[in-house]
């Protein structure tokens, strides 16, 4: 096994103190990507000790998600080819015994019948979906404390995006028979989660399970708002115990479980990490049609790169990333068939955007106003794919692009953080 973890700071620098040296083990290399932008932050990132396996890296910007995508697209592209590989927030302080329980869960996954993707020293009780022998099988680890198998990784950078709750729901409700809409914290709601949400739901569709240790063996530190004010409570004990045989719960939790490692053994494993798309559900689909997020064009066969300047805006709700048009405007050309949508904002000033339609010389024009809440700008169209160019303004932002049909999609394409424009 070779494991590296990308560990993530911006600022805070006591907590820094306290949570950075519980992941400097022997063995494991830890890729530091600090954003700080305060000279304390900086300064504590540039005079740290020089430690074996740890190597530091500088303004990592864009926020949480853009940071993610830095540490993903980091470890996996390293020349070492890491076999496991983990992501840790410094507000994660591990307990001092984290690593071999963690890392076991491999083992005890397998040995239940389970291909298991991730595994975390870290669970919240309303992300616990089937509750085991001192873990539990989840349907949400989260980017805080996570370690994925090298396939697990791959896995969910390709598919880096926003989700939308409700195909997490009715996924785990057909693995499983539980309707997370009974305990889980967005219950019924039919909304967008951030990326992190889906990553488990990625992976179960590939035949991947997520575990983590039951009681949790970690704590939360320099919460903006304690966890209970956030609707979270780390698991502090085993409950195990609550299905002992002969009880009801006990032939709930077995059945359930079954149910579960029945399925995904039906729905992997895949080879190389790789499946048809329609498959990983890499993009957001809506019936036939698509969304396709900004960072994720290059899936779009006959996509041209963007011409012109992009600036990387963070939007952690819906994306998670959007593209503003900085000095000179920017202009994006792609192929599309059938009606489809252009979503766009106007910014922090309002800005004009151009849409034009190459085969039937559909033109639209309009001026944006200030705000950042998309609007969506249909485009109408038939079955025969035609060349559609939007051109942006300067402080124009652009949000992705809606289709009502299915397209025709390279699969070859594979997002990484390289790939991001310039975060300012």
């Amino acid at each position: 096994m070779k494991l590296a973890i990308g560990y993530s700071t911006k600022d805070q620098v006591e907590i820094t103190e306290q949570t950075l040296p519980r992941i400097l083990l022997p063995g494991v290399d830890v890729y530091w990507g600090d954003g700080s932008t305060t000279g304390a932050g900086r300064q504590f990132l540039s005079n740290y000790l020089d430690i074996d396996g740890l190597l530091r890296f500088q303004n990592i910007r864009g926020g949480a998600d853009a940071a993610i995508a830095w540490k993903l697209s980091k470890l996996l592209n390293a020349s070492q080819n890491y076999t496991h590989i983990g992501l840790l927030e410094n507000d994660v302080l591990l307990d001092e015994d984290w690593f071999e329980p963690t890392m076991q869960l491999f083992e005890k996954g397998k040995q239940d019948g389970l291909e298991v993707g991730s595994v975390s020293a870290r669970s919240y009780v309303d992300r616990v979906l089937i509750q085991r022998n001192g873990w539990a099988v989840m349907h949400n680890l989260g980017a805080g404390m996570v370690i994925f198998t090298r396939e697990a990784a791959d896995i969910v950078l390709r598919a880096f995006r926003t989700h939308w709750w409700p195909d997490n729901r009715r996924l785990f409700a057909n693995l499983s028979g539980i309707d997370l809409a009974t305990y889980a914290a967005f219950k019924g709601n039919e909304q967008w989660v951030s990326t992190d949400w889906g990553w488990d739901a990625q992976l179960a569709r590939h035949g991947l399970a997520s575990l983590a240790l039951t009681p949790a063996k970690c704590q939360m530190i320099g919460q903006k708002w304690p966890l209970e004010q956030q609707g979270l409570e780390l698991t502090t004990k085993d409950n195990s115990h609550c299905a002992e045989e002969g009880s009801i719960l006990h032939g709930i939790s077995n059945r359930a479980f079954k149910m579960y490692r029945d399925n995904l053994a039906r729905l992997g494993p895949c080879i190389d990490g790789i499946m048809p798309s329609d498959s990983w559900s890499v993009l957001h689909r809506d019936g036939a049609g698509l969304m396709v997020f900004p960072h994720q064009l290059g899936y779009l066969a006959g996509a041209e790169p963007w011409q012109g300047t992009t600036e990387l805006q963070w939007n952690q709700g819906f994306g998670p990333f959007v593209y503003r048009a900085g000095p000179g405007g920017a202009s994006l050309s792609v192929r599309i068939s059938g009606i489809c949508s252009f979503l766009a904002s106007g910014g922090n000033d309002g800005a004009r955007v151009a849409i034009t339609d190459t085969r039937s010389g559909f033109n639209f024009a309009p001026s944006l106003p200030a705000g950042h809440e998309p609007v969506s700008l249909q485009v109408p169209g038939g079955p025969i794919s035609r060349r559609i160019t939007i051109e942006l303004a300067e402080g124009a932002v652009f949000h992705g692009l809606a289709t009502n049909d299915p397209q025709l999609l390279d699969t070859t394409f594979k997002f990484d953080w390289s790939q991001l424009p310039r975060a300012t």
